[in-house]
This record gives C-alpha cells, sequence and structure tokens, in this order.
C-alpha cells in the first residue's frame, strides 16, 4: 500500500473518499425509517425522539437528509455514558481555550479528584444532586481540602455537569440548588505561621549579613544577588528572573514581563507579568547599589547579557533563585522563606508604617482587595507595640 501510494499508483484522495463513503453507507444501513421524496419535492425521515418516540425531518435533497442522518448518530456515538466520560468531553474543548500549565493543573487535579472513583464510573443519567453532596463531602473529608481545593473540586464537577446538559445529554440540572460553601464547614482550615510568611527584622539582618559575605566569598555567585533584590522590592521570582538592563532607567525599574514554566514542554518562557500590566519600581540608592555590584561581577566574570541575573549557562531561572533563597536561610539557621516571603514583608512594612493598600499593591503588582486578604501581615516587634501602647496611654493620661 505504501509502495502504491508513494509511486502515484494509487491517490491518497481517492482512498479516503471511499472511506468516508463506506462510513455513510455503514450508518446508514442501521438507519430504522426510509428516506424518501414527498409530492412536495421534498426529502424526509424521522430520527429518535425520547419524548414522541420519533420526529420528523425534512430537507430539499437526499443528501442533506443524510448528512442530518448521520450527523444524528455520530453524536449517539459520541455520547458519554459517565461521569468520566462527560469530563473528558468537557476537557476536550476546555483544553483548546487554556495554557499548558492549567492542563497540566486539570491533569493533577483529575487524578486527585476522580481517578478510579466509583463517581466517575456513575453512569450520568444517574447523578443526582444527593450522589454529588455525598462525593464532594467524602471527598473533603478523606483529602482533608481547604475551602480553596472544594470550590476547584466543585467546579470541575459543576462545569462537566454544565457541558453535558448544553449538549443535550442530560435533562435535569442536579447542582441547580448546589453551591460551592455548603461544604466548606467540612473543609479543613489552613493553619499558617507568619514564621514562613514574613521575614522578622532580626532574621532580615542575618540574611544581609550573610549577602555581605556571600558578595566576598563568592562574588560570581549571582543567585544571591537575586535574593537579595527580592527583599528589597518583592518583585515575583519570575519577574526576577525574566528583568532585563533595558528595563532599568536612572529613576524606576520597569516590570512588564515574567519566566514561566510549560509543565507540558519542561520548557521556561518570557511572558506577561502575572495581572498582565506593567508597573514601575522606584529605585532606591541601596538598589542601584545592588545592580551596580551585579553588572561588575557578571563583567569580571564573562556573563554579563541582556539579562540582569545570568551565569555561564545564560539566564538564571525562578527554581534557582527560589532554591538559593531557602539555602541562605538554612545556612544562617533560620526557618526557611520562599521569595513570595519578602512581597510579603515589604507590604506588611509598608502598611503598618501607614502606606495604603491603593499604594502597595501599586507597587507589587496586584489588587487592593489581594493586598488586603492575602499579603498584609503584623509585622510589628515586641519593642515597636509597646511603644505604640505607650504613646496611647500618655495620650490618655495627659486627655484626663
Amino acid at each position: 500500500m505504501k509502495f502504491a501510494i508513494e509511486n502515484g499508483i494509487i491517490n491518497v484522495s481517492y482512498i479516503q473518499d471511499e472511506f468516508e463513503m463506506n462510513k455513510r453507507e455503514k450508518i446508514l444501513s442501521k438507519h430504522r425509517w426510509a428516506i424518501s421524496q414527498g409530492k412536495d419535492g421534498l426529502w424526509r425521515t424521522y430520527l429518535p425522539d425520547e419524548q414522541k418516540g420519533r420526529a420528523m425531518i425534512k430537507r430539499t435533497t437526499k443528501k442533506d437528509v443524510e448528512d442530518k442522518v448521520i450527523a444524528f448518530y455520530k453524536k449517539q456515538e459520541e455520547k458519554p455514558k459517565t461521569f468520566n466520560d462527560a469530563y473528558f468531553m468537557w476537557r476536550k474543548f476546555q483544553d483548546e481555550m487554556v495554557s499548558g500549565n492549567t492542563i497540566s493543573k486539570y491533569n493533577t487535579d483529575y487524578k486527585r479528584y476522580f481517578e478510579k472513583t466509583e463517581f466517575s464510573r456513575t453512569k450520568i443519567e444517574d447523578i443526582t444532586e444527593e450522589t454529588i453532596k455525598i462525593f464532594i463531602v467524602r471527598t473533603v473529608k478523606s483529602k482533608k481540602l481547604c475551602k480553596e481545593a472544594c470550590k476547584t473540586l466543585f467546579g470541575y464537577i459543576k462545569n462537566t455537569i454544565y457541558s453535558a446538559r448544553k449538549n443535550k445529554f442530560m435533562e435535569d440540572d442536579p447542582m441547580e440548588f448546589l453551591q460551592a460553601k455548603n461544604f466548606y464547614k467540612y473543609c479543613t482550615k489552613a493553619r499558617k505561621s507568619n514564621d514562613t510568611r514574613v521575614v522578622s527584622e532580626d532574621d532580615m539582618n542575618l540574611l544581609y549579613k550573610k549577602f555581605r559575605e556571600d558578595y566576598i566569598e563568592k562574588p560570581d555567585y549571582i543567585p544571591t544577588y537575586a535574593v537579595h533584590l527580592a527583599t528589597l522590592t518583592g518583585m515575583r521570582v519570575g519577574e526576577i528572573a525574566a528583568l532585563r538592563w533595558d528595563s532599568i532607567t536612572n529613576n524606576y525599574i520597569i516590570i512588564d514581563k515574567s519566566e514561566k514554566y510549560d509543565r507540558i514542554t519542561k520548557k521556561y518562557f518570557i511572558d506577561k507579568t502575572k495581572n498582565e500590566k506593567e508597573r514601575i519600581f522606584p529605585l532606591t540608592e541601596e538598589i542601584k547599589k545592588l545592580l551596580g555590584d551585579v553588572k561588575k561581577a557578571e563583567m569580571s566574570s564573562g556573563f554579563l547579557c541582556e539579562w540582569v541575573f545570568c551565569n555561564q549557562d545564560g539566564r538564571i531561572h525562578a527554581p534557582m533563585i527560589s532554591s538559593c533563597s531557602k539555602n541562605k536561610c538554612r545556612q544562617i539557621g533560620i526557618t526557611e522563606k520562599g521569595i513570595h516571603a519578602y512581597r510579603r514583608t515589604i507590604n506588611s512594612k509598608m502598611r503598618c508604617d501607614g502606606v495604603s493598600s491603593v499604594v502597595a499593591a501599586s507597587l507589587l503588582g496586584h489588587s487592593p482587595e489581594v493586598n488586603e486578604k492575602y499579603y498584609t501581615f503584623d509585622v510589628c516587634s515586641l519593642k515597636e507595640k509597646a511603644e505604640i501602647v505607650e504613646n496611647v496611654t500618655k495620650n490618655m493620661i495627659m486627655a484626663k
């Protein structure tokens, strides 16, 4: 066959046409109603109907009727039988609209929530509000899900059911009276200590001392400079990895790019920032000095290129910067801190100093609502709190 095709003995398009024709004839041979032409010149036949038993269709040509019949039976063949089938039918279209990383997350979540479960094998027409409730409650409890994870699980089920109903594979909506918040009372409350989310003043002083020592002992180890910049700007690790020298002016840093990692292709790439907006961050004298030291170190080692943070292998990727931060913490004997801890610390310091959430959010590149909810922590030391209480009581006494 391959020889015949390559040498022009058999035409490929002819084979494809024959295949399609045989497929059509096979489907039409199973159709139980005749396709006939009436006195009005129209062609007609019947198709199965769940309510009426059958429903007539009429078209101007026989081929149009046959196309309608074939489309109906093809759709019937594709009709999902179980929740699992319906889920992957939703995924078939959803995956076309999202990034590779989102697809990777979908795959991970599917294994976590649905794979090999009795619920996933349930016939789609047998799914009721009660079966959904039982599945969600059992999953939330057994996997000790927090509210965010519970909301994600609920969303997958809701989207799958919506897709099945939109495609007429289900009549009733078992999700109609359900909301994610109905299940929050079964969720595990996430308890995160400030020890890992922010950096105390004492710990920060230890880190700065470590940075200075490293610049003397290992001046060409560039990730240390990147971590240092994170402590001064609160930039995301991806933004630091994507920073270019042409984004640095005399007065500010232009932050408009971020490094991303495609979990499907296993490759790094440069994209927009998380909120897809450009922002500027003022250059303090300390930041200027740090960037000057980076340039000197890279020039002397032959690393200097368009990227601010690079080494002999080229641009330094985000995981190396994050790993460096944790290593520094271990070396000085404090709790490991990720780059985001510096981001929260910078924000919390600003907020404690009276900076509004609008200004702080603008500097860090998120909304005021996100700033309030996820980035503002109590970073005042006991000494600072004692001074606050002392000033308040002093004013109370003076007012008497």
